[in-house]
């Protein structure tokens, strides 16, 4: 008799638990997913949250459908109806977004005057430099239509990393690759201005105080960071080049996706010094030593059309990731491959925000 009193007394505290998760389940969590915009089964259904729809979505390449799934639910979604305000130039960024539905105008304004710069439409990553510097938001942000956002914060990152590196080191891989080719951008169109001649490249040069200013973080103390036995593993998903000094760095084929890696001596980027010309600047520097990315090094992709050219100014020992190995890396090896890469989005971020200054500055 008491064993079955047991078995009744444990089924009404099962049956009441039930009833209330119920309850919670009916009440306190819808109000908790409207708060916080958590993306749930339903914004699925109502994106067709599908292959064809992330194959459009930049900070999605490279993910299988789940793996695209897991990490959209680590972020949570905003919805703008036309004319919303998302941030103003000036505000500290803290959060990028992925455009799910919709359009961003990205604009400036001064005083009463706005300058429309371009207009952001469905499957865009932007804000990125916000999120990666906590630094102010360049330009304004604006629905230009009614517009379903992905909002992606540390918060969001920082378990993603834990739980699933392998997706996280692809999110990172994409992010690069955005910032490598912002970078190029902004590169191209600093050499491209008609007024941009070797005085000013000169300047800029000795503006050692801009890159002291705008850089964040060490990329020497992120590699020693990683320690020998991560430093190993990396390099076995490398290509390792010995350049002799005063030697150009054309054996070296960089394609977009890859990176480029100073470990040893010293590179520097020479610009072109007249498109009419095979002759090149002489010293401008973009200078790499010690460890670091050569980011600018996607500039002397392209043979003769190329804006600039790599040039060895000591003994150097670079190292090469190839998207390929890149991704390889991230299956093998997905907590290194994690970390690494969001090593290099910080570092491109840093050099990116050089560009920029460089750019506004001129």
């Amino acid at each position: 008799l008491s064993d079955m009193e047991s078995l009744v007394l444990f089924g009404t505290f099962t049956a009441l638990t039930l009833l209330v998760c119920l309850a919670i389940d009916m009440t306190f969590l819808p109000s908790v997913v409207m708060e916080t915009g958590l993306i749930t089964v339903w914004d699925y259904v109502g994106l067709k949250f599908d292959e064809k729809f992330i194959d459009g979505i930049d900070l999605f390449q490279n993910m299988t459908l789940r793996e695209a799934k897991i990490a959209s639910l680590m972020a949570y979604t905003e919805d703008l109806n036309a004319g919303n305000l998302l941030f103003s130039q000036g505000e500290i960024g803290n959060e990028m977004f992925v455009i799910l539905e919709g359009s961003i105008s990205i604009f400036m304004q001064k005083e009463s005057k706005r300058t429309d710069l371009v207009l952001l439409e469905k499957g865009h990553t932007f804000g990125e430099m916000g999120l990666f510097r906590k630094a102010e938001r360049s330009a304004s942000a604006e629905a230009a239509e009614k517009t379903r956002l992905l909002v992606v914060n540390r918060d969001c990152l920082e378990p993603l990393k834990k739980r699933n590196p392998k997706i996280a080191a692809k999110l990172f891989l994409n992010l690069a690759n955005r910032l490598q080719n912002s970078l190029k951008e902004t590169d191209e169109r600093l050499l491209k201005q008609k007024k941009f001649n070797l005085a000013n490249l000169a300047k800029l040069t000795d503006d050692v105080k801009l890159e002291q200013q705008e850089s964040l973080i060490n990329p020497s103390e992120i590699w020693d960071g990683l320690g020998e036995k991560w430093r190993q593993k990396l390099n076995r998903f490398s290509e390792t080049f010995t350049i002799p000094r005063g030697k150009r760095l054309t054996k070296i084929k960089n394609k977009k996706g890859d990176y480029l890696f100073i470990t040893s001596g010293e590179v520097e980027i020479e610009s072109m010094a007249s498109r009419n010309s095979e002759k090149f600047s002489i010293g401008y520097c973009w200078t790499r030593k010690n460890f670091d990315l050569i980011g600018e090094f996607i500039l002397c992709i392209g043979g003769k059309d190329a804006s600039a050219r790599a040039l060895a100014k000591k003994d150097s020992t670079l190292i090469q990731f190839t998207k390929l190995n890149l991704l390889n890396l991230a299956d093998q090896e997905p907590r290194i491959a994690a970390q690494f890469l969001e090593d290099v989005v910080c570092i491109l971020s840093d050099q990116l925000a050089i560009a920029d200054r460089r750019l506004q500055g001129h």
